[in-house]
Parts: structure tokens; sequence; C-alpha cells
């Protein structure tokens, strides 16, 4: 039973995982429509938009199979290949991430939150990579868990939006903010808690 549970669970964030960076791709090759203010203004900013959706979208694409066990059993070598795509990836979707941070809309609450995702994110990342170049794939492990735990922030930042804003029927400049933070806040103590209680051997 619990074999089938952590499966189905694997299965749905898989496909939210797909779902998101999908949406992200979708984002980079759609036509501008004057009606779509969110088109309009990435249409108009600089690179760091493209750069972060392509970075963002490919990382969020790569985590279920960086996550597959089967996956790293049948080849380290394919594992490896994809990791260093994972990071390359999130060297895009930070840095351009932080550059965004900036203008982000929601006053200096909002932008110090995804400020400081990003560099979460970049740190995590690096240290994982740190970790397993020294041959440390216990830490390595830890690291590479929180950042996904980051690199999930792009659907959890949905959810929490649409839950805000569809369900709650809140202002937008109430959620936005406190979803800057929660976004990734959350998954990192969901993140900490699997480490140290749930799968201590990690």
């Amino acid at each position: 039973m619990a074999r089938f549970f952590k499966l189905s669970a694997f299965t749905i964030y898989s496909f939210l995982c797909f779902g998101v960076a999908a949406y992200a791709f979708y984002y980079l090759f759609k036509s501008v429509s004057p009606n779509d203010f969110m088109a309009s203004k990435f249409a108009k900013a600089g690179l760091e938009i493209p750069a972060h959706f392509f970075g963002a979208g490919l990382s969020l694409l790569l985590v279920p199979f960086q996550l597959s066990k089967k996956l790293r059993r049948y080849s380290q070598k394919i594992h490896k290949r994809i990791g260093y795509t994972y990071v390359i990836a999130i060297l895009f979707g930070g840095i351009s991430g932080f550059v965004m941070s900036f203008n982000a809309t929601g006053g200096v609450f909002a932008q110090w939150g995804f400020r400081m995702m990003s560099i979460l994110w970049l740190i995590a990342t690096f240290k994982g990579v740190a970790y397993a170049m020294n041959g440390n794939i216990k830490q390595h492990k830890k690291w590479i868990y929180r950042s996904i735990a980051l690199t999930s922030a792009a659907i959890t930042f949905r959810i929490y939006l649409g839950v805000g804003l569809g369900v709650l029927h809140l202002p937008f400049l109430t959620v936005y903010p406190l979803i800057s933070w929660a976004c990734w806040v959350l998954n990192l103590i969901v993140c900490e808690i699997v480490i140290y209680t749930i799968n201590p051997a990690v």
C-alpha cells in the first residue's frame, strides 16, 4: 500500500512538473495579444524573462528524471548528464529570476521574496554539485532535494495563486506578495521534514 501511494504521489508530481514546464515553454513561443497583459509585458521586457522561463521550465521538466531511482540504477552516465543540464538550466533561471525580482509586482516585500528564492536556488544547486564532485553523495542528495524544493516553487506558486484568487477571492495585491515567500518557504520546510524525519538515511 505504501508503495502504491508513493508511486501515485510521484506520478502526480511528475505531471505537475511537465504541465508547468509546458506552460513556461508555451509563453516563450506564443504570439503576443494586445489583450493579454502578461504576454504584452513580457514581450516588452529584456532577455531576463525568456531566460527565466526557459531555465525554470527546463529544470522543472528534468526533475522527475533526476528523482527516478530506476534511471539512476540503469545508467549513472545518463543521470549525470541530465544533472549537468539541470544545473545549467538553473543557472539561467536563477540569475534571470534575481534580475526580474527588482521589478516584481507587489512592492518591496514581494521583490525580496523572489530575490531570496533565486539566491537560495542557486546556492542549493551548486552546493549539491560541489558535494557530488567531492564524492559526498549523502550531502549531495540533501542539497539537490533542497534545490528541487525550490524548483518546485513554480508549481506551488500557481496552486497558491489559484486558491487565493479563484477560491478565496482575495485581492491580487494581497495574495501575490504573500505567495512570493510562501511558494518556496513552505516547500523547504516540507523538504527538511522529509530529509530529517521521514527519510533520515538520505
